[in-house]
């Protein structure tokens, strides 16, 4: 079960999977709440919509390690080596996606997660 909450246009502004003051229980086919998850597709499919969101997730996922890194909540070297190898290889695709100028001026602007982590030892 959802639990919506709504703007004062009547809008789905919010979801939750708890009860909420002010929300209204929803059904997860539900237009609206499809729209507001932007998935308005009559064809919808859950299996394919996670495929496509897998990328994104990872991201997000990626994201989320170096900020728990450079708060010194983890250590780099606290997950395991397979994790590791994974989070570098990503990182250097991501910044040659990036293209070298880009990637030259991210290096001077934030420290590289394994220089913070040595700094930390």
């Amino acid at each position: 079960m959802l639990y919506a909450i709504r703007n004062e246009e009547g809008r789905i502004i919010s979801l939750s999977e708890t009860p909420q003051e002010g929300a209204q229980s929803v059904d997860i086919r539900n237009k609206e709440v499809l729209d507001f998850l932007s998935i308005n597709d009559e064809e919808f499919s859950a299996e394919e919509f996670l495929q496509q969101s897998d990328m994104s997730v990872a991201r997000i996922f990626e994201d989320l390690v170096d900020v728990l890194i450079n708060k010194n909540i983890i250590m780099f070297t606290d997950l395991p080596p397979m994790a590791q190898k994974k989070l570098l290889s990503r990182k250097l695709a991501r910044n040659i996606n990036r293209g070298e100028e880009n990637h030259e001026i991210h290096e001077e602007k934030s420290h590289s997660f394994l220089i913070e982590d040595d700094e930390t030892l």
